[in-house]
């Protein structure tokens, strides 16, 4: 299962519509206490397959890069993908520093999110092969 971590609700729908076209399991999760519950597989009635990747808006700055490096600690194999804004390169930058995989413009993920479904949620997922799709 994918989880998404998106605070633009109109961007959130696109991921989400795109995973399910793909046939990807996916989940939303919204704060660090969810992606934890996720990570843990924490029963709540609702979709509850192992995590298999991890997409990060940084729109909100420093709680974003907080998840970052939260789930890198507690999943080391989640392969984590954070997208920003093309200017924003310092937060971009903060992103890989503080553990993503794949750090990109919200434009570059978008155009290629399909192959980066595909990729995260395929068995034994290799993390380069998720960022070299985003290329």
């Amino acid at each position: 299962m994918i989880l998404a971590c998106c605070s633009d609700l109109i961007f959130a729908t696109k991921i989400r519509s795109t995973a399910q076209h793909v046939g990807v399991p996916f989940r939303s999760a919204n704060n660090l206490a969810a992606i934890t519950a996720r990570l843990d597989r924490v029963d709540d009635g609702q979709l509850n397959e192992p995590v298999t990747g991890l997409l990060v808006d940084l729109e909100p700055g420093e709680s974003a890069l907080a998840i970052i490096e939260a789930t890198k600690k507690k999943s080391p194999g989640v392969p984590v993908i954070a997208f920003g804004s093309h200017v924003a390169v310092d937060v971009l930058q903060e992103a890989k520093r503080r553990g993503a995989d794949a750090v990109m413009p919200r434009s570059q993920f978008a155009a290629n999110c399909r192959s980066c479904f595909r990729n995260m949620a395929a068995a034994n997922c290799d993390v380069v092969g998720c960022v070299e799709a985003l290329r």
